[in-house]
């Protein structure tokens, strides 16, 4: 999905509910990122560099996680599965792709559309390349039950005492929702993002219950500890704000989540039909991808 998506997932990533929605999933969830189906904030200019130099020097979306890449080793045929045994885990991808933007938080709008709220880290920075602090990678994204994603550049809503005050606005359901982050400098996670609509506060939660939202939302895989798999697109930045790429992604979250901690993620096109290994994640354990189909099985 520490996304997507994002993907990014948090491992807090990634990431209780205070408002929370039904558990109930809605099939209709279809993020296109051949046509770019993925709405802006309106409008989102970037904000002053004053105001950023002003920021609380601390990791406030931290609990969103810090995913770590490691390199992949394609396996030898020998190397493969040896018999059912071995297979620890399977999975058809498609099953839970971009999942993790559905997590229980949210909210619903007048006309009764829900909307979920979920975290993640784009791949780059605001003006592309990577070489930004991790704060500004980071988005808040609201995605509809029709399968529109809002994303909202995480600084740009900051507020902080008299230093920085930030909002985005976005409009669902011809209703404006303007989103607000109040920074807690001292304990960066329990730092609050409220959502306000025409009829009040729709949504308020910490960082870190929106980060802990999205990791619950991956599936259980145990290795030689425990962790949430989640699937989706990669999402990238750039000053228009957040969008979808072809890019599909694997991540696994060390979970239950105790902090900030790295999650992993994966390149799917990494991950062969033959096998491939992730030596410095789990030397121990192969990955094969084939038609669609995750295995990861003891070498």
């Amino acid at each position: 999905m520490r996304p997507m998506p994002s993907l990014i997932i948090s491992g807090s990533l990634l990431l209780a509910p205070l408002a929370a929605l039904s558990a109930q999933q809605d099939g209709s969830f279809r993020p296109d990122p051949a046509s770019g189906a993925a709405a802006a904030a309106s409008p989102a200019p970037s904000a002053p560099e004053a105001e950023r130099r002003a920021a609380p020097d601390v990791d406030l979306f931290g609990c969103f996680g810090y995913p770590s890449a490691p390199e992949a080793v394609q396996l030898p045929e020998e190397r493969g599965v040896r018999g059912p045994a071995d297979v620890v885990f399977t999975l058809k991808l498609d099953t839970i792709k971009n999942a993790y933007l559905r997590p229980s938080l949210g909210f619903v709008t007048g006309s009764g559309t829900r909307v979920y709220v979920s975290g993640t880290k784009a791949a780059n920075c605001p003006a592309g390349g990577t070489s930004c602090k991790d704060n500004d990678k980071f988005f808040l994204v609201l995605t509809t039950a029709r399968g529109d994603s809002y994303f909202i550049r995480a600084m740009d809503i900051v507020n902080w005492g008299i230093f920085m005050s930030g909002s985005r606005t976005v409009t669902i359901d011809g209703e404006n929702y303007v989103a607000k982050v109040y920074a807690n400098a001292s304990a960066p996670a329990d730092s609050r993002l409220e959502i306000k609509g025409p009829r009040g506060v729709a949504l308020s939660a910490t960082l870190r219950q929106i980060g802990d939202a999205v990791a619950a939302k991956g599936v259980d895989v145990t290795l030689d500890r425990a962790y949430k798999l989640a699937y989706g697109n990669e999402i990238v930045q750039g000053p228009q704000g957040g969008s979808f790429t072809s890019r599909m992604l694997v991540l696994l979250i060390p979970y239950p989540v105790v902090d900030a901690s790295t999650y992993y993620i994966f390149g799917a096109s990494e991950i062969k039909p033959s096998g491939t290994a992730f030596p410095s994640f789990h030397s121990g354990y192969g990955f094969k991808l084939d038609n669609g189909v995750l295995s990861i099985y003891r070498l």
